[in-house]
């Protein structure tokens, strides 16, 4: 199978000479790679090497998508997969009406949502999908802190503590802080994602983050170098928000 080839090659060799031609060739030379439309109507017409472009370009994206998401970098990587043979299958059906990236994060958002709804359904908890309205349940799912390790705790830069703590948002709280604070879309590109409202995705991350901030503001007393955790998050917020 050709895209499992692509796939193999992307993850284990990263060695792309045998499949660019003598025009990507000048380009790569060049430090110029192709224009990513350019990309797409020649993977639309069957050439490998633009097909296998577009997969180096947003593999690592998609798996980390799926890390952040599904929690095992073992589903982080079937989930990939499934993505991109997805992409590999409906390319044709791609029309520009949104952003090519748009369009391969909301297929990574919804084979994320196959995962998770599978995995809920193993363990018989009920399952909430990203695009329902009701929000009026708890934006966390684990309500017992202690699950997180205490040397997650003791961390000295605290980034293994908030992924911790991002894990144990809700799934429709949970992917819109990962595409806004991990992947860094704008509010309008998530809407056009996950397919809700902006309005929606403002809330969601408004409630998200305060969520963080209490338990972060909770478990400082305890581990005191969680506090500037506050205040950096608060200060990387502000200047994000201005930029969308």
């Amino acid at each position: 199978m050709f895209i499992q080839t692509v796939c193999d090659k992307i993850m284990y060799t990263q060695n792309l000479s045998q499949y660019i031609t003598f025009e990507d060739m000048i380009m790569v030379a060049n430090n110029i790679p192709p224009p990513e439309n350019e990309l797409i109507q020649r993977a639309k017409s069957g050439d490998e090497a633009a097909f296998t472009a577009l997969v180096e370009a947003y593999s690592k994206r998609i798996f980390n998508i799926g890390l952040r998401m599904l929690g095992s970098r073992e589903d982080a990587a079937d989930m990939t997969q499934d993505a991109l043979l997805k992409i590999y299958r409906y390319l044709d059906s791609f029309r520009g009406d949104a952003a090519f990236s748009t369009w391969v994060y909301r297929i990574s958002v919804n084979c994320c949502r196959d995962y998770l709804r599978i995995a809920y359904r193993s363990r018989e908890l009920p399952f909430s999908d990203f695009a329902e309205d009701d929000d009026n349940g708890s934006a966390f799912e684990v309500a017992d802190r202690s699950a997180i390790p205490e040397d997650v705790y003791l961390s000295g830069e605290g980034r293994d503590y908030l992924i911790a703590l991002i894990s144990q948002l809700a799934p429709k709280y949970r992917i819109i802080v990962v595409l806004r604070e991990i992947c860094g879309l704008s509010y309008q590109e998530i809407a056009d994602t996950v397919d809700i409202s902006i309005g929606t995705v403002k809330s969601r991350l408004s409630r998200a983050r305060m969520a963080l901030v209490q338990k972060i503001t909770a478990d400082r007393e305890q581990y005191s170098h969680l506090g500037s955790l506050i205040e950096c998050n608060e200060d990387e917020r502000r200047r994000s928000d201005e930029l969308c």
